[in-house]
């Protein structure tokens, strides 16, 4: 039961509080007197030009931090886009050092096959001479 009243008379200290607190913004108009107590706010007194440049401030802070925000929606794309592209490259690499291996075994079954085509030409050439000398001395003999 004292829990109870203890959090009733909370309750009605938190409400009387917000009853007798000071509600902003509070319009002194020239000429008239008014007595604000700053508890817990700090008050300025701005002339109607002050105020106009002060709204005209912050609406364009407000303008400023929606295009940053865009900008660090950009930054964040293009951050995907280089991870992207990063491993593009990578891949990329890799595809490159598979066809250099392909093409450096190519290469090298092209240089057997020339020397066994200039064995075989050799052994042509060396097959016809002998043709050309058989058919000679074939001749002569008879």
């Amino acid at each position: 039961m004292r829990l109870i009243s203890i959090i009733l008379l909370f309750a009605a200290f938190s409400l009387s509080y917000l009853a007798h607190a000071q509600k902003y913004p509070v319009v002194v108009l020239p000429g008239e007197q008014k007595v604000l107590k700053p508890d817990f706010d700090t008050l300025w007194v701005l002339k109607d030009s002050q105020l106009k440049k002060a709204i005209i401030a912050a609406k364009k802070l407000k303008i400023a931090d929606e295009i940053n925000a865009e900008l660090y929606k950009k930054v964040d794309l293009l951050e995907q886009k280089n991870l992207i592209k990063d491993s593009l490259i990578v891949d990329l690499k890799e595809d490159r050092k598979f066809y250099e291996d392909k093409w450096n075994t190519c290469q090298q079954d092209v240089d057997i096959l020339i020397k066994q085509n200039k064995k075989q030409k050799l052994f042509k050439n060396v097959a016809l001479a002998g043709v050309v000398v058989a058919f000679i001395a074939g001749f002569l003999i008879k």
